[in-house]
């Protein structure tokens, strides 16, 4: 079918066919033009490019050679029409008629690049084109329609592109003026369902609907309600009232087309304009094209201040932005700061007391030392001599049989006091002593006390044990002194007792099956050789506890944890943990306690500062700030609250014989507190302050938003309906 509801009959088609095959010879030559070639063929004519010979301008000038098929009252009302709108810069001027020429003719000026509909050949050309363009239109019918003309034939071919893309308005055969009562067919799917009657008066809402169809075509790439379906009935109805019915019952019964609102770019406002010009009721369509320009000229507003409303609302959103790194990097550089300061102080506090405990403990155990010299007389009394009676007793000790002395003891271990042997008394009764002394000062016990002879073994032990007494205790360093403990099977054939008092290797006790130190002391004859070791114990766990110095509980910090260490095997020798351990068995006494050693970084660092140099020397103390205790690598449940990062000072014990060292270590979490409380609230009040700025600006933007609105909705109203009265005017 035709694009045209207009139907010829067989000889007109037959006309148009031969029309088309007219070669490339113009009709007839017109005074003043030169014809250059043919640009195409109608269904009543065709149009040829030519120039005009006075200003060498192109023209096109369109040719009806068969006067029978012509139809001269449409011929007539497009001439009339055209010339109406000859000063309209959208709209193709007439440049000249020729009706008693042979054939008739008329000249209007050329357009270059054709028709919109072969332009939308290739497909949609892109929403801001559909709008540029549109606004066109809606321009020339805007004069249309000021000078009472109403298209009534609007669609892609009726609408030219000049040289610069421009529209340009054509066709005006089925034009009415706006006081005409005739009926008026236009184009399918372009036509308005109310249009499509034989007995309908023209209105400004048919080239409404013409725009709206338009732009639907510009948007999806083909008009609205076109599909196979509506097609096959066109075709298949056999009058022109029959094919206009179906139209109009189609488009009346059919959705609102919505194609259009998925394509990419295309916006609300958008959508809007092209739906209220597809009403099917007039009267709730938009009026004419003034209506329709306005809206689109608000949309085109509305997307011109949305630069400018998102740079005012994301301008402060964007310098806060700027701002918060440059406030969260002062904030990491003065927290970060603070916690250096935080625990540069904790440390220094830390380093006194590690010093301070060190001091105390190594006074202790010296004290201790001395005591035990004290009791086997070696020590010199008031008159500078040495407690000879004490002396000669333990000389003739040793010279008995082991055996006997070890019988001996055993027979009497559960004998009054006053039954017992004489050298057990003495022994005996410097032990009660010493713990009396130490109950009075709030020091607490010893583990045990015991006598070895010069070969190790076991002659006397304060409190009794089987297990002890009359056993070889050779093997052990607090014996021989060599810091060493030897298996029991493999002690060399030239170990010897020590010489000096020393401060044992931790070994485990075979009595109780926990780790301990022994002070031991030697025991020598008149002439200085050693013929014995006498000792005292200690369990770890306990000990800053049991040499009366346990500081945890008088610093100033719960967080604070004192520990000790041996430096000659990095051996963990006290901590809170060992105090509350118990071990099911020697074994895993000793599994566990060999896993507790200091971590190598420690250990190096120890070694850096402190070196081969004598600790005597000053008062160092070593400061570690990510310390991990040895305790919390230990892989059982008890262990694991110590798995974390602590801060430690380290302070040596000046005398080389006691190569132990004091750590005060502090949970590092605890301790940067109250900086990270600090850091918290500040990070808090930020956030508080970005939301309720961004608030504030939020509210702002939204009434301003909303008065731009209300302002832009008021306007279009009353543009609207100023824009309607000339037509009505001149309608009535």
């Amino acid at each position: 079918m035709s694009d045209r509801t207009e139907i010829q009959d067989d000889d007109e088609r037959e006309e148009a066919r031969q029309l088309s095959l007219q070669g490339n010879e113009p009709p007839s030559e017109i005074e003043g033009y030169s014809v250059i070639r043919r640009l195409g063929t109608g269904a009543y004519g065709t149009v040829w490019l030519a120039r005009e010979d006075r200003t060498g301008r192109m023209v096109a000038i369109k040719y009806y050679p068969h006067r029978r098929g012509l139809n001269w009252s449409l011929l007539n009302r497009e001439v009339e029409k055209l010339a109406a709108l000859y000063s309209s810069r959208n709209i193709v001027r007439l440049l000249d008629v020729g009706w008693n020429a042979e054939p008739p003719y008329y000249v209007m000026e050329y357009v270059e690049n054709g028709s919109l509909g072969a332009y939308l050949a290739s497909g949609p050309p892109g929403v801001e084109e559909c709008v540029r363009i549109s606004k066109q239109v809606c321009v020339a019918l805007i004069e249309a329609h000021g000078a009472g003309v109403l298209h009534c034939d609007l669609k892609p071919d009726n609408v030219l592109l000049d040289a610069q893309f421009q529209v340009r308005l054509c066709d005006f055969g089925q034009s009415r003026m706006s006081h005409e009562k005739s009926s008026a067919l236009g184009t399918l799917y372009y036509m308005a369902p109310e249009q499509a009657d034989l007995e309908a008066i023209p209105d400004a809402r048919w080239d409404v609907y013409a725009v709206g169809a338009l732009m639907y075509h510009l948007l999806t790439g083909q008009p609205p309600y076109r599909n196979v379906e509506i097609q096959r009935k066109l075709e298949l109805a056999e009058s022109l009232p029959e094919r206009l019915q179906i139209y109009q019952t189609h488009i009346r019964d059919s959705p609102l087309p919505d194609e259009h609102h998925s394509v990419k770019g295309v916006d609300k406002q958008l959508v809007n304009i092209v739906d209220q010009c597809l009403v099917v009721d007039p009267l709730q369509r938009l009026p004419n094209a003034q209506a329709i320009l306005t809206l689109l000229t608000t949309r085109d507003r509305h997307r011109s201040l949305r630069p400018l409303l998102l740079l005012g609302v994301l301008g402060p959103i964007l310098l806060t932005c700027a701002m918060v790194p440059i406030f969260l990097g002062a904030m990491k550089k003065n927290i970060s700061e603070g916690e250096v300061q935080t625990i540069a102080g904790r440390q220094d506090a830390n380093a006194l007391v590690a010093i301070g405990q060190a001091t105390l403990l190594q006074k202790e155990l010296l004290r201790r030392l001395s005591e035990m010299e004290e009791v086997i007389g070696q020590v010199p009394g008031a008159s500078g001599q040495k407690n000879e009676q004490i002396v000669q007793a333990l000389m003739e000790l040793m010279r008995r049989p082991s055996d006997d002395v070890v019988n001996e003891m055993k027979a009497h271990r559960d004998t009054p006091f006053e039954q017992r042997p004489d050298w057990m008394q003495q022994l005996d009764r410097a032990h009660d002593v010493a713990d009396e002394k130490n109950r009075s000062n709030g020091r607490s016990l010893d583990t045990s006390w015991f006598l070895t002879d010069a070969n190790g073994r076991a002659l006397w032990r304060r409190t009794f044990s089987d297990d002890t007494v009359g056993a070889d205790f050779s093997w052990r360093d607090y014996f021989h002194g060599n810091n060493v403990e030897y298996a029991e099977d493999a002690v060399p054939a030239d170990i010897q007792p020590i010489q000096q008092a020393h401060v044992s290797l931790p070994f485990v006790s075979k009595a109780t099956h926990r780790y301990m130190v022994a002070l031991s002391v030697p025991v020598r004859d008149t002439d200085d050789k050693v013929i014995g070791v006498f000792a005292r114990t200690l369990h770890l766990g306990d000990l800053q506890e049991r040499l009366g110095q346990d500081m945890r509980g008088k610093t100033d910090s719960d967080s604070r944890l004192i520990s000790l260490a041996d430096r000659r095997e990095s051996q963990l020798l006290d901590h809170e943990w060992l105090k509350a351990e118990v071990f099911k068995d020697e074994e895993e006494a000793k599994h566990l306690f060999q896993q507790l050693r200091l971590p190598q970084k420690t250990l190096s660092l120890i070694e850096t500062q402190l070196g081969d140099g004598n600790p005597l020397n000053g008062n160092p103390d070593i400061r570690e700030l990510q310390y991990m205790d040895p305790v919390g690598q230990l892989k059982t449940a008890s262990a694991k609250a110590y798995d974390q990062e602590w801060i430690a000072a380290i302070a040596p014990m000046k005398s080389q014989e006691m190569p132990w060292l004091v750590i005060v270590q502090e949970k590092r979490s605890v301790i940067v507190e109250p900086v990270q409380e600090m850091k918290r609230r500040m990070t808090s009040q930020a956030v508080y302050a970005v939301l309720a700025s961004t608030l504030t600006m939020g509210c702002i933007w939204l009434f301003v938003w909303q008065a731009i609105r209300r302002a832009n909705d008021n306007g279009p109203r009353r543009e609207t309906v100023d824009a309607i009265d000339p037509i009505e005017q001149q309608s009535r």
